[in-house]
């Protein structure tokens, strides 16, 4: 456990190096009319996307391009068949599809051209298979259910988004 208190750790550092660098930014760009709201948008949209590529490539040490164990599943929902489904729901599931929850709100509140659904999700779907396919060529998994589990995890962020814009001031 120690190991992802690490990581943890290591994660909130950097999401604050994120957001101290991003200051200026979003002070000169509050100057120029950017509303608050769209500015915090932007710096939580990179941090979503800082926290996905950490959890997704950079959390497993060391990086081999040359591995000799690797897995590539193109069957959806292989995992139902498996004799520990609920761990692979709780364990790999979930955390995949909780993950990019985050990037389908921030999305479209950072880009104001990305508040249509379908570019919310061709977008989570170019970034996850992107991250699958590298993922393989560092001898790690890559799975289509990684794939449709953080796809759905944009969508449900997306919808959330749309929800929100209900209630809230448009940014």
């Amino acid at each position: 456990m120690h190991r992802i208190e690490a990581y943890a750790t290591l994660a909130i550092i950097f999401i604050a190096i994120i957001s101290i660098l991003y200051l200026p930014f979003m002070f000169y760009l509050r100057k120029k009319g950017k509303s608050v709201i769209r500015q915090i948008g932007v710096l939580l949209w990179f941090c979503s996307v800082f926290l996905i590529g950490f959890a997704t490539i950079f959390f497993v040490f060391p990086i081999e391009f040359n591995p000799m164990l690797r897995t590539f599943n193109l069957i959806p929902f292989d995992w139902l068949n498996a004799p520990n489904s609920t761990h692979q729901l709780v364990t790999e599931v979930i955390p995949n599809i909780l993950m990019f929850i985050p990037f389908g709100i921030f999305t479209p509140i950072a880009f104001t051209k990305m508040r249509k659904f379908y570019k919310v999700a061709l977008v989570t779907l170019l970034l996850t298979v992107s991250i699958e396919t590298f993922q393989y060529f560092i001898g790690r998994s890559a799975d289509i259910d990684d794939v449709l589990a953080n796809l759905l995890g944009g969508i449900i962020g997306y919808g959330i988004f749309k929800i929100a814009s209900l209630f809230l001031p448009a940014s």
